[in-house]
């Protein structure tokens, strides 16, 4: 049977709704600490809803679609035989898989049935020309509240006083390890989606052939208005890899929006990327004039890959920090991030098949090699680094390629989920590549994130079966 041929949706619409509650809770509590329970909950809920709509599809599991979701439990099998039989630290390793893994499998049942029930509806109303639930406006808003949350708390932290509003502790920011404390890492992997995401869906409006009504240049303005509300969050909290990938994420929408579309609007489209550039350059001046780091980073990864002459990369911080040609002290960022990775390669390449930890197989992996690393090492600040020497070639193999074959299949389902699938997808790709985001949250995101695109492209046209 054609997937094309069956279009009506079988999912009733509360559970949809239940669903995608419980991921709005999800997103918004998923990096604040001090309250597991909300997270805890939303995740069972989420995922109990979504074995319904697994088993009214699960026929679809046999098409090449698929493809993806197997590759995600594909993962969860090598695992689990890692653990079993390639393990170097049991206890430790069986610890991680009772706590990470069983996390990242009860979010990948409710991001997969999530998927598959966002994408009958999408195609069930293409078929019938009817009115969509508004489900696409509630799951944006969730991709939001991060961002929206930090802004709250932005302007009760600088401004509650003058206002004379006693801010709780919980709504205030932090810049340290304190109780209410969010890392940076958490803010990228979580904010840089939604900026990508809205990136997306500029490009879709913009580049349609019908005129734009009145709520299509709304959207347009709030889309713009989340990826400035993104962008200063970035810069607020001085997070130079959002930073970078955000740039990069708009490089790719210039491309695209240069072209895609009608060739007549060409010039129209051209006058609109200059514009868009001059205002990102005006947005990224401040952040470039207060990290200098920026402009040296070549001479200070030169000196880093010297992993031999220069040996400071071992003791983090304990031994100081060489010069670099200028005669200048390295950026400790630069250095430490460059040496590293450096590292991480050498150790991925002795033992492709990993460690078998999510967190903090670099740090168990050097300290074997060089007993005098100093303790406070932890990751490669490389991700996908991270993701090899924990669960080796194999486990990065899985988990990637069902990353890239959902980029490449969005193309065959509806907006605006395309755009959250593809964009979505991509920018969790490219902050995975320097960003030290191999932690339980982080990670049990990006496999969510797998397991969503995969529900998300599994009702698509089948071109070839």
């Amino acid at each position: 049977m054609s997937v094309s041929k069956k279009f009506k949706s079988e999912i009733p619409s509360w559970l949809i709704w239940i669903q995608c509650t419980a991921f709005v809770v999800l997103y918004a509590f998923w990096i604040l600490p001090e309250i597991v329970g909300f997270r805890n909950t939303a995740l069972v809920v989420g995922a109990l809803a979504g074995l319904y709509p697994i088993y009214q599809y699960r026929y679809l599991l046999l098409y090449k679609r698929a493809v993806p979701i197997w590759l995600i439990l594909g993962l969860f099998a090598w695992a689990t035989f890692h653990l079993f039989f390639l393990s170097q630290d049991f206890a430790l390793q069986l610890l991680e898989f009772k706590r990470i893994w069983k996390y990242a499998a009860i979010g990948t049942i409710f991001a997969f049935g999530l998927g598959i029930s966002l994408a009958s509806v999408s195609k069930a109303s293409a078929h019938s020309q009817g009115v969509r639930a508004p489900y696409w406006a509630f799951i944006y808003l969730g991709l939001c509240l991060p961002v929206m949350t930090y802004l709250l708390k932005y302007t009760l932290t600088t401004y509650g006083v003058m206002l004379g509003i006693q801010t709780p502790t919980y709504l205030q920011i932090y810049f340290n390890s304190q109780p209410y404390y969010v890392p940076k890492t958490d803010y990228v992997a979580f904010c840089l989606p939604t900026l990508a995401i809205a990136l997306g869906q500029i490009q879709t409006l913009l580049t349609s052939q019908n005129r734009l009504k009145v709520c299509q240049y709304l959207a347009l303005f709030f889309y713009m208005a989340v990826i400035t509300a993104t962008l200063f969050l970035f810069d607020r909290q001085n997070i130079k890899n959002g930073m970078a990938y955000a740039v990069l994420c708009m490089g790719l929408l210039a491309i695209l929006f240069l072209i895609k579309g009608a060739p007549g609007r060409f010039w129209r489209k051209l006058v609109l990327v200059v514009v868009g550039v001059v205002c990102l350059g005006t947005l990224l001046y401040p952040h470039m004039q207060k990290n200098d780091s920026w402009k040296t980073l070549a001479a200070d990864s030169r000196i880093a890959f010297q992993l031999d002459k220069y040996q400071q990369w071992k003791y983090a911080g304990a031994q100081g920090y060489p010069d670099n040609e200028y005669g200048k002290m390295v950026s400790i960022t630069n250095y430490e991030r460059a040496a590293w990775f450096k590292v991480g390669l050498q150790l991925a390449a002795k033992n492709p098949l990993g460690y078998g930890l999510v967190e903090d197989s670099f740090k168990k992996m050097a300290k074997a090699q060089w007993p005098e690393v100093s303790p406070n090492l932890s990751h490669s600040h490389s991700g996908w680094l991270d993701v090899v020497l924990g669960v080796g070639l194999p486990g990065f193999i899985c988990l990637f390629g069902a990353l890239i074959m959902s980029i490449r299949q969005s193309k065959d389902i509806l907006q605006p989920w395309r755009s959250l699938v593809f964009w979505g997808v991509f920018a969790n790709v490219v902050l995975w590549v320097s960003t030290e985001v191999s932690a339980t949250v982080p990670f049990a995101a990006l496999i969510f994130w797998a397991s969503w695109a995969a529900g998300l492209i599994l009702l698509g046209q089948e071109r070839n079966d």
